[in-house]
This record gives C-alpha cells, structure tokens and sequence, in this order.
C-alpha cells in the first residue's frame, strides 16, 4: 500500500495535482500535497497520532476503508473516485 501513496505523491509533485481520501470506517483524511498529511473531520492539518491514533501511514489504507478519493488542481475539483485504483486508472499510472 506503500507503493500507493509513493506513487501519488510523485503524480502530485510532477503535476500539481492534491488528493484527498475519505475513509468509512476512520475518522480522518489523508490529504496528498506533495507530501502525505492526516486532516481531522473538518479537513483541517493535524498531527497523525490524533487523527489516526495507532495506525501508521503504511497501515492506513489496509485498517481503513476508502471511501471516496477526491482530485483537485489548484482549488478545483477534477474528479471523485470510489477506489484508489480508479484514481490510478484515470491518472494512466
């Protein structure tokens, strides 16, 4: 799951692109800005262990249920996935 979030944050950094991913079953986001980073409910930056308590960025997509991956450029939506692999198949990754 790694490799995942590996290969986002290159497609973010060479194309200016942020995801957001959405989970059912935790209370948090992760948000993919260059960089990967734990949003609280409100979708605000905060600490991993706050938002996620005990789980580890590896872990974190196979202990919580994606639910919907959000693409913006800049402010804009451009796109609304249900699945990590649908946002790979839209990128070409």
């Amino acid at each position: 799951m790694l490799k995942i979030f590996e290969r986002l944050v290159e497609v973010s950094r060479s194309r200016g692109l942020r995801f957001v991913i959405h989970f059912a079953k935790c209370r948090g986001k992760v948000a993919i800005d260059r960089e990967l980073k734990a949003l609280d409910e409100e979708g605000r930056p905060a600490s991993w262990l706050r938002v996620f308590p005990g789980v580890t960025p590896q872990n974190v997509l196979t202990q919580c249920v994606v639910k919907k991956v959000e693409v913006y450029s800049g402010a804009e939506l451009v796109g609304e996935f249900k699945t990590l692999e649908e946002v790979l198949h839209y990128l070409r990754l």
